[in-house]
C-alpha cells in the first residue's frame, strides 16, 4: 500500500467530532483494509505510512463508540498508535500498542504516558482513572535506579515499608493501614496473580518482584476490596510483566557495575529478548537477570571486637521469565507464562552501633534464601460486545532462613541486662522454612469500550485456595547457659523437662490453610458526557484454618497440639461519582475493605497467669476480618498542551475492629484479637511539569495521619481485672507522615541522535513512631522515636540511538538515620541493634533498548 493512501482516500470526507461515539463494525483483515474502512465509517482522516502497515492485521471494532477508542482497538499489538493531529484525523506512527492518544510528541527522553489496570479492572489511561494511582514505567524506573520495593516507597506518597522484626522484616502498607499481625493490608500482585504472605510473628513476610523485566509498577490507593479482594485493604501494589510483541523483535539489557562506601563491589547484568515467533500470531518473550549486592557489614567478637568476617551481608538474585502470546483463533488469544526468582543474602542488614558503625556481634552468619516459581495460563476471548478473561495461576514459594538467637535467649534470662555471658561459648540456631503454595482462578467478563459507551461493567469470579507451611527448630547448648547463670539449676529443673534429641530446645510446625470464593461486579453509567457513576460490590466466602504443632523444653513441660477453623461472609461495596471535563477529571469515592480473619493457637499452661491478669480462663478461638471504609475526593489533569499533569485527592479512613497481637508477657505467648479503632486522613499531591525544552520536574507530596481513636485494652477491665493497654487514643500506627519526593531531569541534544541529561532526586520521609506511647504494653523508650530519612540520589548519561550510559550516585549524603532499631527496656548498650539505608553508591550503567 503507498504511503498516505489512507489519508488520500479520506481526503473527501468530513472531519468528525472526535469525541461523538460512533457506529463501528470493521472486522479483522488486513491492517491498511481495516484503516480505510476505519477512516470511511469515522469521517476521520488517517495519514499512514504504507511500510507500517505491510503484513499486519488488525483487531476487530464492533459497537457503538468514539473514533479514539476504535482505532486504538484496532492497533492493539500491532505496535503502532494512533496520534490525533491538531487539525483533525490521525497519524499512525511506531510506538507502544497503548498509547495516551492526548500527549505530545515527546523526545526520546522523556517518559511515555501509562496506562494502569485501575479500581475499574480494565486497561486506561492514567488521567482518566478515578483513583489515586502512581505508576511507573521502566523508562522511568531506569532513570529513578529503582532496583526493589525499597527504592519505590521512597518515591511515592502513602506507601511505607517499616520493619518488623529483629530480623529486618518489613511490612509494606498504604496510608497507614499497617500491622504486622495476620493477613497482609497490602495487596501485591504479579500482573492479576496475589501473592502477598500472611504474616507470623513478624519473621513470615511478604516477597516482591526484583525489578528487572517489567513494564511498569502500580500503586492503588486505597481499599480496591471490590474488584481484588481480601488483603487490599488499604491498597495494592501492582507489578506488571511486559507482552510479547507479535510482529517486532526487540531486546532491552541493562548492566551495571557500582562500589559502595566501606564494603564490596556490586554487578548485575540483564537481557530481555522479544521476537515474533510467527508473524501477527505468535510472539515470545524471555528475560534472564543477576545481581550481585555487595556487603558492608563486619562481623567481630563480642569481647574484645576482633574481626571475624568482612562485608558479610552480601547479596545474590536472580530472575527467569518466559512468556509466548498465541493468537489461536481471531477471538481467542492464549498466553502461557513462567515466572522464576530466586534471593539468596548471605547475612542480615543489621548491626549493632555499640560495636562500631556497620559491625555486628552476632556469633554466626544468618543466611536467607527465597525463591518462588509462578506459572500463568491466560485466556483472552473477543466475544463482540464484551471480553472473557481467565487467569490460571499456581504460586509456589520457598523460604529458608537461619538466625542466631542467642543474643535473644540471653537478653530474655537477664531480663535484658545482657546479650553475652562471658566465659560461656552460648550458640543458639534457628532454622525456619516456609512454604507458600497457591493455586487461584479469576474469570472476568468486560464490556467493551467502556471508556465511551453510555454503560459499561465488569463481572467476576474468583477462586483461591492457599496453604502456607512455617516449620522452625531452635538447637542450642541451653545446658551450658542456664547453670552459670541460675547456680543449681540444669535445664530440666529450670523448663521441666531436658532438651529433645539432637540439643533441640523448640520445635514448631504451624500449617495455614485459607480459601476465598467470590463474585464481584462493577457497573458505570455516563449520565451525561462528562459525569459518570460507578457502583461495585465483591461478596466472599473465606474460610481460615489451621494445625499448629510445638514441642521442647521452651513450651513447656508437655508438647503442644493446636487446631482451628473460622469463616465468614464479607460484602465490600464501592462507589464513585467522576466528572470529566476535556483532559480534567474531578471525583469522590466512598469503599469498603477488609482482610481475612483467623485462628488462635491456644497458649500452654504456664500462661494461666497471664490469662487471670485479664479475666480470661483461655485465649479466644477465632477472630474476625477487620474492616474499613474509606472515603476520597481528588482531582487529576493534563494542562498546558500536555506540558503540565496534575494529580491530588483528600482521603478519611475509617478502621474498625482491627486484628492485634495481645502478649501474654510472663509466659512470652499471645494470641490475636479484634480490638480497636484507627483513623487515617490526609492528602497525596502528585505533579510533572515541562516548563521548557529538556526541563522535566516532578513533584510527589502525601501526608498520612493514621491514629487510634480510642485506647484499645487487651481485654475490656471489668473493675476485678488489670488488662493490658495496647495503645492510647491518639497513639500514630507505626508510619511516617509526611512522605515528598522532588526531582529534575535536563536533556540536552547533542546531535540528531545523541543527548546528554542530568538526573537529580531528594526523597524525604518525615520521623514516626515505631510503639504506642509511654505506659503502654510494648513501649520502649530507647526505641519509640523513628528518625527521619533523607536520601539524595544524581544521575548523569548520554543517550545515543538504543543505548544509554549514565554514571550515578545513591544516597549522596550518606545518610545513616536507623530504619529499624531494637533494644530491650533493661538492655545495656551493646544490645542495641539497628539498620540504616545503604551507604554511598557509586556506580555505572549501560541499558540498551531498541
Amino acid at each position: 500500500m503507498p504511503a498516505l493512501m489512507v489519508a488520500a482516500a479520506a481526503m473527501a470526507l468530513p472531519v468528525a467530532g472526535q469525541c461523538q461515539p460512533r457506529g463501528f463494525n470493521i472486522p479483522v483483515q488486513p491492517l491498511s483494509a481495516a484503516l480505510l474502512e476505519f477512516s470511511r465509517q469515522s469521517s476521520e482522516l488517517v495519514v499512514v505510512a504504507g511500510a507500517l502497515t505491510a503484513d499486519k492485521r488488525s483487531h476487530a471494532v464492533k459497537g457503538h463508540i468514539e473514533s479514539e477508542a476504535a482505532i486504538r482497538e484496532m492497533l492493539r499489538g500491532t505496535g503502532l498508535l494512533a496520534v490525533r493531529n491538531p487539525q483533525g484525523g490521525y497519524r499512525v506512527v511506531p510506538g507502544s500498542p497503548q498509547p495516551d492518544p492526548s500527549a505530545e510528541q515527546v523526545s526520546n527522553q522523556e517518559a511515555p504516558s501509562i496506562i494502569v489496570t485501575g479500581a475499574q479492572r480494565r486497561d486506561q489511561q492514567i488521567l482518566k482513572v478515578p483513583a489515586s494511582i502512581s505508576a511507573y514505567d521502566k523508562a522511568a524506573m531506569d532513570r529513578q535506579g529503582v532496583r526493589s520495593v525499597d527504592d519505590l516507597v521512597r518515591l511515592t506518597p502513602g506507601l511505607s515499608n517499616i520493619a518488623t522484626s529483629s530480623y529486618g522484616g518489613e511490612t509494606i502498607s498504604i496510608r497507614g493501614i499497617n500491622s504486622n499481625t495476620g493477613a497482609s493490608t497490602t495487596g501485591i500482585y504479579i500482573d492479576n496473580t496475589p501473592i502477598q504472605t500472611r504474616n507470623y510473628l513478624g519473621v513470615v513476610n511478604n516477597t516482591y518482584p526484583l525489578v528487572f523485566d517489567l513494564d511498569r509498577v502500580e500503586v492503588l490507593r486505597g481499599p480496591q476490596g471490590t474488584l481484588f479482594g481480601s488483603g487490599s485493604e488499604g491498597g495494592a501494589v501492582r507489578f506488571v510483566t511486559p507482552t510479547p510483541s507479535l510482529n517486532q523483535t526487540r531486546v532491552y539489557g541493562r548492566a551495571d557495575v557500582s562500589a559502595t562506601q566501606g564494603g564490596d563491589p556490586s554487578g548485575e547484568f540483564g537481557v530481555a529478548l522479544d521476537t515474533p515467533i510467527e508473524q501477527d500470531r505468535i510472539g515470545l518473550r524471555l528475560s534472564a537477570w543477576g545481581r550481585h549486592t555487595g556487603g558492608y557489614i563486619d562481623r567481630v567478637s563480642p569481647d574484645i571486637g576482633a574481626l571475624l568476617a568482612s562485608n558479610t551481608n552480601s547479596e545474590n538474585d536472580m530472575a527467569f521469565r518466559a512468556e509466548m502470546r498465541i493468537i489461536a483463533t481471531d477471538r481467542l488469544t492464549i498466553t502461557p507464562s513462567v515466572f522464576y526468582q530466586e534471593t539468596r543474602r548471605n547475612d542480615i542488614d543489621l548491626f549493632w552501633p555499640a560495636a562500631g558503625l556497620y559491625k555486628s556481634t552476632y556469633g554466626m552468619s544468618q543466611p536467607d534464601r527465597d525463591h518462588f516459581v509462578l506459572p500463568v495460563l491466560n485466556l483472552d476471548y473477543d466475544a463482540g460486545s464484551f471480553s472473557v478473561k481467565s487467569v490460571t495461576s499456581y504460586y509456589d514459594r520457598h523460604g529458608d532462613r537461619t538466625e542466631d538467637y542467642a543474643p535473644l535467649s540471653i537478653g530474655a534470662l537477664t531480663g535484658g541486662a545482657q546479650t553475652y555471658v562471658p566465659g560461656v561459648d552460648f550458640h543458639e540456631r534457628s532454622d525456619t522454612l516456609t512454604r507458600q503454595r497457591n493455586w487461584s482462578e479469576e474469570l472476568r467478563l468486560t464490556s467493551r469500550d467502556a471508556g465511551h459507551a453510555r454503560f459499561s461493567w465488569v463481572l467476576g469470579l474468583f477462586l483461591q485456595n492457599s496453604t502456607q507451611h512455617y516449620d522452625q527448630s531452635e538447637v542450642d547448648n541451653i545446658g551450658d547457659l542456664i547453670p552459670v547463670l541460675f547456680p543449681g539449676w540444669t535445664t530440666e529443673t529450670f523448663y521441666g523437662r531436658g532438651q529433645l534429641p539432637g540439643h533441640v530446645s523448640f520445635v514448631e510446625a504451624l500449617t495455614y490453610q485459607t480459601n476465598e470464593r467470590a463474585v464481584f461486579g462493577d457497573a458505570s453509567y455516563r449520565i451525561t458526557d462528562r459525569l459518570k457513576a460507578s457502583v461495585g460490590v465483591r461478596v466472599a466466602h473465606n474460610s481460615f484454618s489451621f494445625v499448629d504443632n510445638q514441642d521442647g523444653p521452651f513450651v513447656g513441660a508437655e508438647a503442644l497440639h493446636y487446631s482451628g477453623q473460622q469463616s465468614e461472609t464479607p460484602v465490600t461495596p464501592r462507589f464513585n461519582l467522576s466528572y470529566q471535563a476535556g483532559s480534567a477529571q474531578i471525583y469522590a469515592t466512598a469503599a469498603k475493605g477488609y482482610r481475612i480473619g483467623g485462628a488462635n493457637p491456644q497458649v500452654p499452661t504456664t500462661c494461666a497467669g497471664d490469662l487471670a491478669t485479664l479475666g480470661l480462663t483461655a485465649v479466644p478461638s477465632t477472630y474476625k476480618s477487620d474492616s474499613l471504609w474509606s472515603y476520597e475526593a481528588g482531582a487529576k489533569g493534563k494542562f498546558l498542551g500536555g506540558k503540565l499533569n496534575v494529580a491530588g485527592s483528600l482521603f478519611w479512613v475509617d478502621w474498625n475492629g482491627i486484628q492485634a497481637n495481645v502478649p501474654l508477657p510472663s509466659c512470652g505467648f499471645g494470641y490475636n484479637a479484634n480490638l480497636g479503632k484507627a483513623a487515617s486522613r490526609g492528602f497525596d499531591f502528585q505533579l510533572d511539569a515541562k516548563p521548557m525544552h529538556g526541563l522535566t520536574l516532578s513533584a510527589a507530596i502525601g501526608y498520612t495521619k493514621a491514629t487510634y481513636r480510642a485506647d484499645v485494652y487487651g481485654a475490656v477491665p471489668d473493675g476485678s481485672t488489670s488488662a493490658i493497654l495496647l495503645a492510647k487514643k491518639g497513639d500514630d500506627l507505626g508510619t511516617p507522615d509526611l512522605q515528598s519526593s522532588f526531582s529534575g531531569e535536563y536533556a540536552h541534544d547533542i546531535s540528531a541522535t545523541t543527548s546528554a541529561y542530568f538526573y537529580g532526586a531528594w526523597q524525604y520521609s518525615s520521623a514516626y513512631h515505631r510503639t504506642g506511647s509511654e505506659a503502654v504494653n510494648g513501649y520502649n523508650a530507647y526505641t519509640y522515636r523513628g528518625a527521619a530519612l533523607n536520601s539524595v540520589n544524581l544521575r548523569a548519561g548520554a543517550r545515543h540511538g538504543a543505548w544509554d550510559i549514565s554514571a550515578y550516585v545513591s544516597n549522596m549524603l550518606n545518610s545513616r538515620s536507623y530504619t529499624y532499631y531494637y533494644r530491650a527496656q533493661a538492655d545495656v548498650d551493646n544490645g542495641a541493634r539497628a539498620m540504616t539505608m545503604r551507604p554511598r553508591t557509586i556506580g555505572l550503567t549501560a541499558t540498551f533498548r531498541n
